[in-house]
């Protein structure tokens, strides 16, 4: 049976595989589309592509007619450990910023049942986190012991060359084309941080339609 999803919940329309630029996370690609690979902890840099891989993956399954969910932790202090009750029947789960929940026994516990019931259930479990397993603050011995059961990678930051792949994939997406000397100087005037960048190009997107104007070196300038 194929659950409606909340929306807050759904994995972003955006995020594929295919605009994607893996840099040297080619490994790691080919782990998460690896259906055998029942669990996987991806930890990296914020900003490194955890979401957007996870998001990818759960978009994908779905795609194929498979049951998925993507579950970003932090999105609500409102959360309950209860959301994770019945998920165990999914085929794939990705929980992503698993770290806000460490130290907290109710959750703690709740996803190392979690753990052991999707795995009796032959479901894939792939959990992302701002540190690898071993150094997260996570209070329940079984539950740690459990997390380094299985692949563990760490997202590798992109080339400079790659994030200007980056913003002009998704200036594409967008419906208009970047230029080379327009991504050089975002990521030389602006900021380095790719998720920060790419929020930014929406941003500036946005204000070249409402004032009717190409995205341009002195746009961009004015903006700034």
């Amino acid at each position: 049976m194929k659950n409606q999803l909340p929306l807050s919940l759904q994995a972003a329309e955006h995020a594929s595989f295919d605009n994607f630029i893996a840099g040297e996370n080619q490994q790691l690609i080919f782990s998460l589309l690896n259906e055998n690979e029942p669990l996987i902890v991806v930890w990296g840099d914020e900003g490194s592509g955890k979401t957007h891989l996870l998001q990818a993956l759960s978009s994908q399954y779905q795609a194929n007619g498979l049951n998925a969910l993507y579950i970003p932790l932090q999105i609500d202090d409102d959360f309950s450990p209860e959301l994770l009750d019945g998920l165990e029947m999914m085929d794939l789960v990705c929980l992503d910023d698993i770290h806000t929940i460490s130290g907290n026994q109710e959750w703690e516990v709740a996803l190392f049942h979690f753990f052991n019931k999707i795995r009796e259930n032959n479901g894939r479990l792939i959990l992302a986190a701002n540190n690898s397993a071993l150094n997260l603050d996570i209070q329940l011995p079984d539950l740690k012991s459990r997390l380094s059961w299985g692949l563990t990678y760490q997202t590798q930051n992109l080339s400079d060359k790659d994030k200007i792949k980056v913003l002009k994939l998704r200036a594409h997406e967008r419906g208009f084309e970047m230029t080379d000397e327009v991504a050089n100087y975002l990521l030389k005037h602006a900021t380095r941080e790719l998720s920060a960048l790419i929020k930014l190009l929406e941003k500036l997107d946005y204000e070249s339609l409402v004032k009717q104007r190409k995205l341009t070196i002195p746009f961009i300038k004015n903006y700034l």
